[in-house]
């Protein structure tokens, strides 16, 4: 049976196809066979494990600065954990307060050993590992030149400055009313009487002023109202105080509980205030307005002690001048 003409090119077109299909197949084993043989020569080759790993990157300096680096001494960092002199002057000068002065030797509770010192020069580079970190921006800035022989030993911080906006626990805020009773307290104070200091005066603070107690035994002998030289001495130093403030200057005479009998003195109402009228006498003698004074006597109806004993007794028999403040 004679064939067709379309089956003849079919046929042919299919044989072509095989052709192509068969060559890339063999081109694909030529090529895997080529890489495995070029694998196995790798692992062959003694120097096949060496590997050369690329050199970091350096940056390219010019050679008056690799001049100026070398003869610059190279400075230690401050170890881990440790303030450098220049965080902590720049924290004092955001914080106001003044430059810390230089000191030559480290605090002894801060001291560190000094760490070994690499020179540099421009024939020797330092280590590859390390180019990068020594040329740092501040290592490019102007700084004097001092001989390679010179220790700079960088002082340890003394101090640590913590610049915060948080408070230190334990500190509360002030109200505005605290602080107004605060400086009405210290206005007060600032103008509060004259406190002296008298031998044989006990000087203190009252309502009414200052008040100054004196025994009799300073002023006066056993059972009389006339002043001794001593008395008058310490009456003379008395006016001093009495002049610096202008109110009323009240005199009182106090007496122990013994009684007392005598043609002068019949009771110690009459000792009290025959007492406290001689002082009154003294202080208007040495320039005291009399106005301003009063004598008052107590007898013994204002004790300090008790009266049963000789101490006691002692300290009951006194005069007091009452200075009224204005």
């Amino acid at each position: 049976m004679p064939s067709q003409p379309g089956d003849e090119e079919e046929g042919g077109w299919m044989i072509g196809y095989l052709d192509v299909m068969t060559l890339l197949v063999a081109l694909l084993v030529l090529i895997f066979t080529l890489s495995f043989a070029e694998r196995r020569d790798e692992a062959d080759s003694p120097s096949a494990s060496v590997v050369e790993e690329p050199g970091p990157l350096s940056v390219p300096l010019p050679e008056r600065l690799e001049r100026v680096l070398a003869a610059r001494p190279t400075q230690d960092p401050p170890p881990e954990g440790w303030l450098a002199n220049g965080a902590v002057s720049a924290a004092l000068g955001v914080a106001g307060l003044p430059p810390r002065p230089p000191s030559t030797q480290p605090p002894p509770m801060l001291a560190r050993q000094a760490l070994p010192r690499v020179a540099y020069s421009p024939t020797e580079p330092p280590p590859p590992s390390n180019w990068l970190a020594t040329v740092s921006p501040q290592s490019l800035l102007p700084q004097p030149l001092v001989p390679e022989a010179t220790a700079l030993d960088l002082p340890s911080a003394d101090f640590l400055l913590v610049l915060t906006d948080r408070p230190p626990e334990g500190m509360r805020e002030v109200s505005p009313e605290a602080i107004a009773g605060a400086e009405t307290l210290a206005e007060r104070l600032a103008n509060a009487p004259y406190m002296p200091d008298l031998e044989g005066v006990a000087v203190s603070r009252v309502s009414e002023g200052i008040r100054l107690r004196v025994e009799d035994q300073w002023l006066f002998p056993t059972a009389e109202a006339e002043l001794t030289d001593d008395g008058e001495a310490l009456v003379q130093r008395m006016v001093e105080i009495v002049q610096r403030h202008d109110g009323e200057v009240a005199v009182e005479g106090h007496t122990d509980s013994r009684t007392i009998d005598t043609e002068e003195f019949p009771s110690n109402w009459v000792l009290s205030s025959a007492r406290a009228i001689a002082i009154v006498h003294a202080l208007e003698e040495a320039g005291v307005d009399a106005r301003r004074l009063r004598a008052v006597g107590l007898a013994d109806t204002r004790p300090l002690a008790d009266n049963d004993t000789a101490e006691g007794r002692a300290r009951n028999r006194r005069v007091e001048v009452i200075i009224h403040a204005r």
